[in-house]
């Protein structure tokens, strides 16, 4: 997953993009929970005032922050005496064709609270501090530019409040907008129109899977352009690979035509790694699809420079280069992990788990769903364990014209385009499961 730059006339803001599909605005939320406009609005702060202090979560040292689910839904907890402060945010939609900014503050402490965010202009689900009668600023001990909305926050209690976005807030209630929950929902079942996986693997601690859904949903947010630069066309190619699948946008065949120049020569003048350049490519050729065959004849003299054979099928010279691109500003994370879970290694030829299974993976029961391989296949399988045996239930969907095989089982060939077979794995642990539950994919 990319974490993005939000310029400002303060500083360059790191952190995570939201908002939603279909209209324009955008802002990105800081690893404190602080929300940052792309346009020239002033950025939304929030504090919070505890049993001893007000807490600025921009400053304090006891903050941690996730991505539910993978989503551009942002969770920020600030610790405070006898427990945690916990904010959600996140852009919905509403009535009207209306969209906010969204923010829940959970007190998870014992004690009451108050939050404080840094202007007025907000929908509310529950009454406000206001000025005392003899004007005194609703939130005493707090120094701030601008006065703010202060809501009080019962121990073990939540409120929200929405910064209406488009549309007439006057018009609108907070219950008009879709909450957290759905909106997760929503992206994550964006994600898996491309791939979806169910997997237990981790990545600095975080789980695979959401990882992938952070890096698809970022995308979709927040594209990247097409320059010059050989590694930035790359990248453009493997998130317009990503989009396609998503269902998302169509590409420019222009622009893909010069995405691919811009990387054959590049890769002529020794500037682009081999194996990067040809994982452009081979997003290239998915992008193409079966329909451009002429154009794929043009990319195959292409590929066939850079690898240096011109005997080779289009599939067995992409699939040629190092699994791993090398350049980090290249990779997508989900095109890392779906090499490891199935490959078009040949025209026609699709290899399921290329490498073998991890060490991490034995024994543990796993499925992946819809891998786009080659130019117009899709592949989904499961393992499950019959002992020291892997049990593996598969579909490809696509021309039927293709013959399956296994990195763990290298006796193991098919020309079903569904199926079941038992697979002999070595090392696997005792602790392997001992009976295959029963799985299908119809």
């Amino acid at each position: 997953m990319k974490l993005v730059n939000a310029v400002t006339n303060e500083a360059t803001i790191h952190g995570r993009t939201i908002g939603i599909l279909g209209q324009p605005w955008r802002a990105t939320v800081t690893p404190a929970g602080d929300v940052y406009p792309w346009d020239d609005a002033e950025a939304v702060k929030w504090y919070v005032a505890a049993d001893d202090r007000w807490h600025i979560p921009a400053d304090e040292v006891a903050v941690r922050q996730r991505s539910i689910d993978g989503a551009p839904v942002l969770e920020t907890r600030v610790r405070i005496p006898g427990g945690d402060v916990i904010q959600r945010v996140w852009v919905a939609t509403g009535r009207l064709g209306s969209s906010a900014l969204m923010m829940e503050f959970e007190n998870d402490s014992p004690m009451a609270i108050a939050i404080a965010i840094d202007r007025q202009d907000l929908l509310v689900s529950r009454p406000v501090a206001v000025r005392s009668s003899a004007g005194e600023w609703p939130a005493p001990g707090l120094e701030i530019p601008r006065e703010p909305t202060v809501i009080p926050v019962g121990h073990r209690t939540s409120v929200r409040a929405a910064w209406v976005i488009s549309g007439s807030a006057a018009d609108l209630n907070i219950g008009d907008f879709a909450d957290w929950a759905a909106v997760v929902r929503g992206w994550v079942s964006l994600s898996e129109r491309a791939s979806r996986f169910t997997i237990a693997d981790l990545r600095d601690s975080q789980r695979v899977d959401e990882l992938i859904v952070s890096e698809r949903t970022e995308v979709a947010l927040n594209p990247g352009s097409l320059s010059d630069a050989p590694n930035a066309a790359v990248r453009w190619l493997l998130e317009e690979r990503e989009l396609k699948r998503m269902d998302l946008k169509v590409t420019d065949l222009v622009e893909l035509s010069g995405a691919v120049e811009t990387i054959s020569r590049a890769a002529k003048r020794g500037r682009i790694a081999k194996a990067d350049a040809l994982t452009g490519l081979k997003a290239a050729a998915y992008l193409l699809g079966a329909t451009q065959e002429r154009t794929l004849t043009d990319l195959r003299k292409v590929v066939a420079k850079i690898v240096g054979s011109k005997k080779m099928s289009l599939m067995a010279m992409l699939h040629s280069g190092s699994p791993h691109v090398d350049s980090q500003d290249v990779n997508l994370l989900v095109g890392e992990v779906e090499n490891e879970f199935a490959v078009m290694s040949d025209d026609g030829v699709i290899t399921l788990l290329p490498g073998g299974i991890k060490p991490e993976r034995l024994g543990v029961q796993f499925e992946v769903h819809g891998i786009a391989v080659g130019i117009n296949h899709r592949v989904s399988f499961a393992v499950r364990w019959h002992g020291p045996n892997a049990a593996v239930i598969w579909e490809v969907s696509g021309p039927d014209d293709v013959e399956l095989r296994s990195g763990v089982d290298m006796t193991w060939v098919s020309t079903n385009a569904s199926g079941e077979a038992l697979w002999r794995v070595e090392n696997v642990p005792e602790t392997a499961l001992a009976v295959s539950d029963d799985l299908s994919f119809s």
